[in-house]
């Protein structure tokens, strides 16, 4: 299921996958709209496949193109809930303010851990969050493998989209408050696209969700310290906090969610759609 679904991401038909009526619904359907994160895609589209299956009614259609199209769509009211990988930035909790005089309302539905992916066939399996700095912040020193144990080879670094709260919460935890990329970094599009990069390129790194894992990529080990015990970004790891580049995932809706809106939140709250979170890859909220 989750390949079928990743394949409709690909094809582009992840924004009318479930809808079989147009705009919001008509005298028989109910739509709900999501926008938002792409690495809460695919747990999205299986929220919503599972959802359609568990009630009648109701379609729901589920765009991942970075987190901060999320909140563009709720300020501009062309979604009903928005999908998050970081939280809300006070400018985007203003607007809503002040666009729908309705505070923004939270939701965590589950917890991610920030893979750093590599080649498969890369030799450096763990590293120190201070070296990843040293990779990735502008200035930083490391720029070829041979630097941390790998063979002589240029590091190419595959990140995200500026407007991808993947891209906002690695900048925050990794290179610090107010510290930039280096300008050579690539902007991918989607959280897919960096594990492909990863995967077909024997000198890359790259971040990404950890649920984007495949068996033709590799992945590191991360320490918190240098000389710190390394973990994997599993969803035990995550759980239990020992892996460090971990964050939150949330819905956000202008003001208190109702009616059909506040079903299907409450359900992906409960029992069936925490179950979809595990399936996912994901660390269910509760």
């Amino acid at each position: 299921m989750r390949y079928q679904l990743q394949l409709l991401a690909a094809l582009g038909l992840t924004s009318s996958f479930f809808v079989n009526s147009c705009g919001r619904g008509d005298s028989e359907q109910t739509t709900i709209i999501v926008a938002g994160s792409d690495t809460m895609l695919q747990v999205g589209l299986s929220w919503g496949a599972a959802y359609k299956e568990a009630t009648t009614g109701v379609a729901v259609s589920v765009a991942g193109e970075g987190s901060s199209t999320g909140f563009v769509a709720l300020i501009d009211s062309t979604a009903d809930l928005a999908h998050s990988s970081r939280a809300i930035k006070p400018s985007e909790a203003e607007a809503i303010k002040s666009k729908h005089g309705k505070e923004a309302v939270e939701h965590i539905v589950g917890y991610d851990g920030i893979a750093v992916f590599v080649h498969k066939d890369n030799p450096v399996t763990s590293i120190s969050l201070p070296k990843l700095k040293e990779i990735w912040a502008e200035g930083g020193t490391i720029s070829n493998w041979n630097q941390i144990g790998g063979s002589d080879a240029e590091i190419q670094r595959a990140g995200r989209a500026n407007n991808s709260g993947t891209y906002g919460f690695f900048q925050k935890a990794v290179l610090g408050k107010g510290v930039e990329f280096k300008p050579e970094t690539a902007g991918m599009a989607g959280s897919s696209a960096v594990v492909e990069f990863c995967a077909t390129t024997p000198s890359a790194i790259g971040y990404s969700g950890m649920s984007y894992k495949n068996e033709h990529v590799g992945w590191m080990s991360i320490s918190a310290e240098e000389g710190g015990e390394a973990f994997e970004p599993t969803i035990e790891n995550v759980k239990n906090k020992s892996y460090p580049i971990a964050r939150p995932l949330y819905i956000y809706t202008v003001g208190e969610p109702e009616g059909a809106t506040k079903a299907y939140l409450d359900w992906i709250k409960g029992e069936a759609g925490q179950k979809v979170v595990s399936e996912q890859g994901f660390v269910p909220y509760r």
